[in-house]
């Protein structure tokens, strides 16, 4: 991978969540996904969100991207509220949502195109993109042409095209296979040292929470809320022999516990 290093161009901002709640309308009742979740995120920071499935991860990840209304609490970054979409959110999902007519050079450009950016720094900021995710031999590509760990590394790239203050990830490595799979924990733990990003990334894989989060929020379910938080003690420039480490052993051992017990 190419060893160019990014800067942000302004001071990160953090994210805060206080007493989210969450209701849906179901044949004419009301379903509660989320349920007084309170969470933040530091400058800087990367926090995992692991929980089973319909515990609200995702939901909860698509009321910070704007996406989705709370019912009740609040959601802003640095205090200011999150009242819809906005640029100082980069999301990348588990689909690849690339256009698939747009070589890989213009869809990271996507995101910087209706920006006030004149059009030769638009060029050298993909560029300085697809050097990071290693990539600059394909940006005459079309995404047909990539594997699928290409592929989400686009996606990744895109979102960071515009500077978001904070990057939100929904499982993003959920389709592809195992090797693949830890190919691109190594590569998104590199990206997020070298741009220090300030990142929120929802997973059902608790070695992969623990890996990447310097903080991981255990999500019980049926409403979800936050069952624990859990500090990593690792340093940020943990490597793979990581997991086999006592400490994350038993940090697995304890979040399979709680994710499997009955009233979780």
């Amino acid at each position: 991978m190419n060893a160019v290093a990014m800067t942000p161009e302004v001071a990160p901002r953090g994210l805060h969540v206080a007493g989210l709640v969450k209701d849906y309308r179901v044949r004419r009742a009301s379903r509660r996904a989320l349920d007084g979740v309170d969470l933040h995120v530091d400058p800087g920071e990367f926090v995992a969100i692991v929980g089973a499935s319909g515990c609200g991860k995702s939901t909860l990840l698509r009321v910070v991207a704007g996406l989705e209304e709370p019912s009740a609490g609040a959601v802003d970054i640095d205090g200011d509220a999150i009242l819809g979409p906005g640029p100082d959110r980069g999301m990348v999902f588990q689909s690849y949502t690339l256009f698939p007519w747009r070589t890989v050079a213009e869809n990271v450009a996507f995101g910087l195109e209706c920006s006030s950016m004149p059009r030769k720094q638009r060029k050298a900021r993909v560029e300085e993109l697809l050097g990071i995710v290693g990539l600059a031999a394909y940006a005459k590509s079309l995404p047909n042409e990539l594997s699928g760990g290409m592929r989400q590394r686009v996606a990744i790239a895109r979102a960071l095209a515009p500077s978001p203050d904070i990057l939100l990830l929904d499982e993003p490595f959920g389709a592809l296979d195992a090797q693949t799979r830890r190919s691109m924990q190594e590569f998104l733990h590199t990206v997020w040292r070298r741009t220090e990003s300030t990142i929120l990334f929802v997973t059902h894989d608790i070695d992969e929470a623990l890996y990447l989060g310097q903080r991981v929020y255990v999500l019980a379910s049926h409403p979800g809320r936050v069952r624990t938080v859990i500090e990593v003690p690792f340093g940020a420039s943990r490597g793979p022999a990581v997991k086999r480490d006592p400490r994350f052993l038993d940090l697995r051992d304890e979040i399979e516990d709680l994710l499997d017990s009955a009233d979780g």
